[in-house]
């Protein structure tokens, strides 16, 4: 099978949704499918992997790090068309995940969306019109995943929520991305104290993700100052917000309580995962949270905004803690995990016994089943295509057995 990613972010940038888009790529073709990946083009980057097609983008004034594609070049559409694509998997609804699903639409190819993104949550990054953005932004989203033959979402309060917003496609629960449970087992967690001058003994929280102001990460803040002097933070991530988090610790007086790491290559997050005793993560904006899944991989029990999606990674009381979003509600929760060592230990290993649902290998299978019940549902679909497709859908379901199937919802 060959298939098409579109996205309009990638390498060499950093976030959940380069990740996703990264590891499937990965993970199809190791299982023998052939993927092109269709991004914006970042200069002086050039790409290690096969299959990635560049299409001309621009720099926005205030976000450098955030190149938007041009979608427009007749060239790029062309060679598109010629691709062989047999599924469009688009992960975006803006510009190249306009062209996705153009080409899907013009090539009469199944077409799926996966929603990455609380797109309503982010208006503020619109300049000048801010909130006006939000119910266009709202009605938008909903018409592009009404295109689409299937959405994908990896959490079921998602599906819900888009079924709530209008939304009449198929919604499959399908996460993502997924966790490699080898790469968490043990590690130097010596090394990321010593990086950062964090002494042994000092109880560590560690965050890993963007510094945005949708991440909440002033609540961090906020709660360690209400936290013994002991108690440290790890900021490993970087974002637009880092100027303003780091002259808020300032005023805070949190002085050297703080380590702002930058952006990390993987294994030194795993260091640091390593290092920590409590994972923390005040977004409520996320829809899966993979540092939460590959923290709770890594045997630590996590401290999480009280919402719905992290609802359905983080069973309160047992793998980790939901609080209210306000700094007396999280120091009372590190805290209350903090002084019982026994307890923190317990939900970590019940946090590492849930993410193994999250496997790598089972979430890839979950998506190869999704884009082979569409191939053979869709009319366009030659005989012996669809027919195949169905076959190799059979056989997954007859092997998979006892494991959770793809859930639809709706």
């Amino acid at each position: 099978m060959h298939v098409g990613l579109f996205t309009d972010s990638y390498l060499p940038r950093t976030s959940g949704v380069v990740r996703a888009v990264e590891a499937t790529g990965r993970h199809l073709r190791r299982r023998g499918h052939r993927v092109s990946i269709v991004a914006p083009a970042y200069p002086g980057y050039t790409d290690a992997e096969p299959g990635v097609i560049r299409f001309p983008s621009v720099r926005p004034p205030g976000h450098p790090d955030f190149p938007l594609a041009v979608p427009y070049s007749a060239p790029h559409l062309r060679a598109l068309r010629a691709l062989g694509l047999d599924v469009v998997h688009t992960h975006s609804p803006f510009l190249l995940g306009g062209v996705g699903l153009w080409l899907a639409r013009t090539l009469r190819l199944p077409a799926a969306f996966t929603y990455h993104t609380l797109y309503t949550e982010y208006a503020h990054y619109a300049p000048v019109l801010g909130e006006v953005t939000r119910p266009l932004l709202s009605a938008y989203t909903t018409a592009y995943c009404n295109r689409c033959d299937r959405v994908l979402v990896s959490v079921p309060s998602l599906a819900r929520l888009l079924r709530a917003g209008g939304v009449r496609a198929r919604i499959d629960v399908v996460p993502s991305a997924g966790v490699e449970a080898a790469v968490f087992e043990g590690g130097p967690a010596a090394r990321a104290r010593e990086r950062f001058g964090i002494p042994e003994a000092a109880p560590l929280l560690l965050y890993v993700g963007r510094l945005a102001r949708e991440k909440r990460l002033t609540l961090l803040l906020e709660a360690l100052a209400a936290l013994p002097g002991d108690v440290r933070l790890l900021l490993v991530g970087d974002g637009p917000e880092r100027p303003a988090l780091e002259a808020r610790a300032a005023e805070l007086g949190l002085g050297s309580r703080v380590a702002f790491a930058g952006t990390c290559p993987h294994p030194r997050v795993l260091e640091a995962l390593a290092a920590c005793d409590l994972f923390v993560f005040p977004s409520q904006t996320e829809t899966l949270g993979l540092a939460v899944l590959e923290a709770m991989a890594a045997g630590r029990a996590v401290v999480a905004a009280r919402c719905d999606v992290m609802a359905d990674i983080v069973r309160d009381g047992e793998t980790g803690v939901l609080a209210v979003p306000d700094p007396a509600s999280w120091a009372r929760a590190i805290r209350a995990l903090l002084d019982d060592p026994a307890r923190r230990a317990a939900m970590g290993a019940r946090a590492r016994a849930v993410a193994a649902a999250y496997a790598q290998d089972r979430v890839i299978q979950r998506l190869i089943d999704v884009y082979d019940a569409m191939v053979a549902q869709h009319p366009a679909a030659p005989r012996h295509w669809a027919g195949a497709a169905r076959a190799r859908s059979s056989a997954s379901a007859r092997e998979s057995g006892a494991d959770e199937p793809i859930s639809r919802e709706g």
